[in-house]
């Protein structure tokens, strides 16, 4: 018996709980609390892979099997950071709250953007379709066992530019339900901002409410709505059957979890610190896409600090992004999508080590990453370091440091932009989960690269199933499979493969 499940019997005693009363008792936030500090876990993502060689840092040679571990330094020396991951070193040094993870296979995407997006957070065998996979996502999954009993089971955001594509499909969307479905984020931040802390929906930047004022407009009509509708959902009952009384009540019953659920959040955040608002002016989907991105990111750190939810996401553009990064620079004249595609168009082109800079450099002009590439890898890579900087500044309500009770797992869907694979799909750990994790280190996987560069046979690749297995038992929650467990690699009925070995030991504190 853990230890949670003893607090919990320890405290349904000292109330006197029976069978009767546990089911109302779950949502007493002392029961819920009965684990401890509690622990986050957010999912990052940004599209179209990365630069290759200027990612990661400097390590030993790849192993041929097994797992190759070694210490992350930050700035300078033997596991220093490559170029692009420079911000994480600056300011305050997160290498030692971190896990950089090279060589890690998203098997289960059959195909390149698409595929990568549908398999990037549900590690399901799938092939692009447009609506979707069927499958959970590592958020949902992890998020139903915690049953932590926070206002919000998870809070998905997006940081949606003007240019994006905005059909819902598996492209646009990466989250999905317990049956399958698309999970919509918030891609307003003013929207996102008056839903999580529906108390400061009606103040301005750096102001604060009165309680004598009375609830705001909008928490005063929710009410009103709220209350209206039970009414009348309470007055029909009596002219259904027994079967449509039923129905009718489970629905009822929904109408007033969330009506809780609101209620709590509202409770919640009036009680810490709320994100700034948004600028005067500001209108989303915005073309102002490094505004959008601050103030979701800032909604985000301020959430979890207040312990609203323990489980986010953020979610940067699409699969296919197609925003154009002007604030970069006057170089920036195409989309992301479009500048992806000027690199090596596959593993053979560079050889069996893919941090081999002279490679790339004897690729023709079409084989060769586009510089504005690097520069939109930096940029982002900006962007996360600040969301991890923010969370370190933060505590959480029990006074711990924020970033160390919280995993960040930043990925993307692709591995190479051109190359559209997923051999060595970029993932990096960013804090501790509250020690479960062994931070500080590269953790190198051996791909085949002996036959002509291609990994193809994965012989004694790691999959990503694995580090969701991972993050799930970080997080408390016991879990031996997720994804698709084994099936054809790439669609080659010759190729079966084993997606799934179980928990990768050496990141497990």
């Amino acid at each position: 018996m853990n230890r949670l499940e003893l607090n919990r019997r320890r405290f349904l005693k000292s109330v006197g709980a029976t069978a009767l009363t546990y089911p109302f008792l779950k949502a007493v936030p002392s029961y819920a609390a009965g684990g401890g500090d509690p622990k986050y876990m957010v999912l990052i993502f940004t599209p179209c892979g990365v630069v290759r060689y200027l990612w990661g840092a400097q390590g030993p040679a790849r192993p041929m099997s097994g797992v190759g571990v070694s210490p992350l330094t930050g700035a300078s020396g033997s596991g220093a950071f490559r170029a692009t991951l420079a911000p994480f070193s600056q300011g305050t040094d997160l290498s030692s709250k971190m896990i950089l993870l090279d060589g890690l296979n998203v098997g289960t995407a059959d195909g390149s953007h698409e595929a990568g997006m549908g398999a990037l957070w549900t590690a399901c065998l799938n092939n692009g379709p447009s609506n979707g996979v069927g499958s959970v996502s590592i958020d949902q999954a992890v998020a139903a066992q915690l049953n932590a009993s926070t206002p919000f089971d998870t809070i998905p955001l997006m940081v949606r530019s003007s240019a994006d594509y905005s059909n819902r499909e598996i492209k646009t969307r990466m989250l999905y339900t317990a049956s399958g479905g698309f999970v919509d984020p918030y891609d307003d931040p003013v929207a996102a901002r008056s839903t999580i802390f529906p108390s400061m929906a009606g103040t301005t930047s750096g102001s604060t409410s009165s309680a004598a004022a009375g609830p705001d407009k909008r928490t005063f009509i929710r009410q009103q709505v709220f209350n209206q509708l039970n009414t009348e959902l309470t007055s029909l009952q009596n002219r259904l059957c027994t079967d449509d009384r039923a129905q009718l009540q489970s629905l009822q019953q929904a109408w007033n979890d969330l009506d809780n659920q609101l209620a709590q959040a509202a409770t919640a955040a009036a009680s810490c610190m709320s994100p700034e608002s948004a600028p005067a002016g500001y209108k989303a989907p915005s073309i102002d896409f490094p505004t959008s991105a601050t103030l979701q990111m800032d909604i985000l750190a301020l959430a979890l600090a207040c312990d609203l939810t323990r489980i986010g996401s953020l979610q940067f553009s699409t699969a296919t992004s197609q925003v154009t990064h002007t604030w970069i620079g006057s170089d920036q004249t195409s989309v992301h999508h479009d500048f992806s595609h000027q690199g090596p168009s596959s593993l053979y082109a560079i050889g069996p080590d893919l941090y081999n800079t002279a490679m790339y450099n004897q690729q023709g002009a079409a084989q060769q990453y586009a510089p504005q590439l690097a520069e939109i890898d930096l940029w982002y890579a900006q962007q996360i370091a600040y969301f991890a900087q923010k969370l370190n500044s933060l505590t959480t309500a029990s006074g711990k440091n924020l970033l160390d009770q919280t995993v960040v797992c930043w990925g993307s869907e692709l591995d190479m932009g051109a190359a559209h694979n997923h051999d060595d799909t970029p993932f990096i750990l960013i804090g501790g989960a509250g020690g479960a994790l062994k931070t500080g280190q590269l953790v190198q996987f051996p791909l085949n690269m002996a036959n002509n560069g291609s990994n193809n046979p994965p012989t004694g690749n790691r999959f990503h199933n694995d580090l969701f297995i991972t993050l799930a038992q970080a997080m408390g929650v016991s879990m031996s499979t997720f994804g698709t467990p084994s099936g054809e690699y790439l669609g080659q009925s010759s190729e079966m493969v084993t997606f799934v070995q179980g928990p990768i030991k050496e990141i497990l504190a």
